[in-house]
């Protein structure tokens, strides 16, 4: 089973390092709540992403994430940042409902699995726009998306008062509609073209692996994750004369910072026992 995960993680590593691409999707942060008893409630905040997370009964939870991109179409840098689409801006919205279940002899362990729907956009600039001198017309330059989401993710970790890890495995299917190009993206590629059409002519499914680790002390913690995304098919791919393989339209790999809040009963019994 690990080995089935770490391919995946590989490949989207391999893909990232040489990725100079247009991002018209940007996996949000995978919400991995842990959650081990009724009444908990658990969020997260950074930069690009806000979730939530409340345990309705002693196993079931809802959820609801948000995600905010923001670079600055302004941005003058001459060099292709490899770890992302500087031009991308966007966002989602998606709720879920799940299970969880604590396990182990003093219950640090947790299970999850949670399923949920999500709807968002993204657009972004052809790099033609910053070989004109970003003196053109921005929108002949802009690429457009709209996507729905349904999404499952198993989740499995460790949950202590000062350290939390967990390994996520989250399985995304999305539905890209009305999307557009400038009149001077890809202008003299019309098989770039024709291939970015077909993005949204049937459901594309993605593999989102994510490792996140908290460390703080209860009731906030400082978070980190890094997570992948997989496209389980070959649009999206660009094969270069080199042999190599860019992902052009999805970001493949995301590093996530931020801060956890944690409201427990928990905490109080943890040294009694």
């Amino acid at each position: 089973m690990l080995k089935t995960f770490i391919t995946p993680c590989l490949l989207g590593t391999v893909i990232f390092l040489g990725a100079c691409n247009k991002n018209i999707y940007v996996p949000n942060t995978v919400n991995a709540p842990l959650l081990k008893e009724q009444f908990e409630f658990k969020g997260s905040l950074s930069p690009t992403n806000y979730q939530a997370a409340f345990a309705v009964t002693d196993h079931i939870a809802v959820m609801a994430n948000g995600q905010y991109v923001f670079r600055p179409f302004g941005n003058n840098d001459d060099n292709d940042d490899v770890f992302v689409d500087k031009y991308a801006k966007g966002g989602l919205f998606e709720g879920g409902v799940g299970f969880f279940s604590p396990f182990g002899s003093k219950k640090r362990m947790v299970f999850d699995v949670y399923t949920g729907l999500g709807s968002g956009s993204f657009k972004t600039l052809d790099a033609a726009y910053h070989d004109d001198g970003n003196t053109g017309n921005v929108n002949d330059y802009l690429l457009r998306s709209h996507f729905s989401k349904f999404f499952v993710q198993p989740s499995i970790g460790f949950v202590h008062p000062a350290i939390e890890t967990a390994f996520s495995s989250r399985f995304s299917v999305v539905n890209f509609y009305d999307m557009s190009l400038g009149n001077k993206v890809f202008e003299n590629d019309a098989e770039r073209r024709d291939g970015f059409g077909q993005i949204s002519q049937k459901t594309r499914f993605f593999m989102e692996p994510a490792f996140t680790f908290r460390a703080g002390y209860k009731y906030v913690k400082f978070q980190m994750q890094l997570s992948f995304s997989v496209p389980l098919s070959d649009n999206g791919y660009e094969n270069r004369d080199d042999g190599s393989v860019v992902n052009k339209y999805f970001q493949p790999v995301s590093l996530g910072l931020g801060a956890s809040i944690n409201i427990a009963h928990w905490y109080d019994d943890f040294h009694k026992k």
